[in-house]
């Protein structure tokens, strides 16, 4: 017979999350607007919506931060190397 059994489903990583909120970590800046964030003690990933509030990180979320990811790599590149500012 088990004598903790209050406390048995309580001692989990996402209780202190449930009663004192997540505590965030940004793990990938996306640009300026967009970032990816994780949850320090559950792991629970997130990322800003187009409001600026953290939603879930669902798998359509993911292609579309990986997808803006990649276009501001492109444009940054293409900022640098072809409209480069001509020295007088």
């Amino acid at each position: 017979m088990k004598l903790n059994y209050l406390t048995h489903g309580m001692v989990k990583k996402n209780f202190r999350c449930s009663f004192l909120g997540h505590r965030f970590t940004e793990t990938k800046k996306i640009n300026i607007h967009f970032s990816e964030y994780q949850c320090e003690i559950c792991k629970l990933q997130a990322t800003n919506d187009s409001r600026g509030h953290k939603i879930t990180l669902t798998s359509k979320l993911k292609d579309i931060n990986e997808t803006l990811f990649y276009l501001n790599l492109k444009k940054q590149f293409i900022n640098r190397f072809y409209f480069q500012k001509k020295e007088q």
